[in-house]
């Protein structure tokens, strides 16, 4: 049987085209930071400074849980730069020992973060800190050229933890 070249050729570049769709499909995949957990030290603070928490991530990264006057502050960093993102602000009674941060993943390389965190109405006038708790939400926060995903999801929702990693991946960046 005699092929044709030019169905030799089609076939080819189909062929080809179905390779290259391949490698530009996302993988995306989930690791989790227990931050009350093994992976953690707390470092005491000394002459008036408060102590902190160091956490231990996927891909360079770490979190530090440290406290300011009002508020407990929640930050990704990626070690070895300059690089922070803020993941959450939250009261000082919050308690990190019964939380996890969910890293999402794109083809093994972190580029966001998940955490389950209150949420707070407006202060009122004179109101120190934080305001009243009035629900719970997981904020999505993105990492290192990332930053512009920036959402949260009410934990109401039904399939919350689904709902945001989608909210995640869609606000992935090739």
């Amino acid at each position: 049987m005699k092929i044709k070249p030019s169905l030799l050729l089609i076939f080819m570049t189909a062929i080809s085209a179905l390779c290259v769709s391949a490698q530009k499909t996302t993988k995306f995949t989930s690791t989790y930071t227990d931050l009350g957990g093994k992976a953690c030290k707390f470092y005491p603070g000394g002459d008036g400074q408060d102590g902190l928490t160091l956490c231990k991530g996927p891909g360079g990264y770490r979190v530090r849980i440290y406290s300011s006057a009002m508020m407990t502050h929640v930050v990704a960093e990626l070690k070895g730069s300059d690089d922070s993102f803020s993941l959450a602000n939250v009261s000082l009674a919050f308690d990190q020992s019964k939380s996890k941060l969910e890293w999402r993943h794109a083809n093994g390389k972190p580029f966001a973060a998940i955490l389950r965190v209150p949420k707070y109405a407006d202060r009122t006038d004179g109101e120190a800190g934080v305001g009243k708790v009035i629900g719970i939400q997981l904020v999505v926060i993105g990492l290192k050229d990332h930053e512009t995903l920036n959402t949260s999801v009410d934990a109401n929702t039904k399939n919350v933890n689904v709902k945001a990693r989608e909210a995640a991946d869609a606000g992935y960046k090739k």
